[in-house]
């Protein structure tokens, strides 16, 4: 029998590059709310920050990761010291219940350059719309798959099903 390695703990320059993506992200965002309306860029970001720290607080202390103080995301770091695990629930059935905290700071500016679009075509709107959505909904998902490789996390609904 062979026991698998501990997976070692993230640097602070490990957790900048995997939190990179998600940061152009919602900088793109802020950018396409300030576009509408000024007042949205700085309330995007505060949307943005709360989703985050929701899902750290609902789903994450139910990860692997989180437990090992491995989290590629340093979510464990951020929040490990407030929010504990609870028995009886599992990570797939805490991220089912709980994913839609960050549904408003995906689908929010995409929704927002395609209102922008409608009402006063902008080849840079286009643009910015396109690049939220090329690193949001593609980038980011793929580029977050290495972490599934020798994950133990059994009930992760990103997990292959056999």
């Amino acid at each position: 029998m062979t026991t698998q390695a501990k997976p070692p703990r993230m640097t602070f320059v490990d957790i900048l590059r995997e939190n990179a993506l998600q940061l152009v992200m919602y900088a793109l965002g802020a950018i396409l709310a300030g576009l509408a309306w000024w007042p949205l860029a700085p309330a995007y970001i505060v949307l943005c920050v709360i989703s985050n720290m929701l899902y750290m607080a609902r789903v994450c202390p139910y990860c692997g990761h989180y437990q090992l103080g491995t989290c590629p995301a340093g979510f464990d770091i951020l929040s490990g010291k407030h929010y504990r695990a609870k028995v009886g629930k599992t990570f797939g059935s805490e991220f089912r219940n709980n994913v839609y905290v960050m549904v408003p700071g995906w689908f929010l500016p995409p929704l927002i350059a395609a209102w922008l679009l409608f009402w006063d075509f902008s080849w840079p709107v286009l643009g910015l719309g396109i690049a939220f959505c090329l690193i949001g909904f593609w980038w980011l998902p793929e580029s977050s798959k290495k972490h599934c490789q020798g994950c133990e996390t059994v009930d992760c609904p990103r997990r292959p099903k056999r």
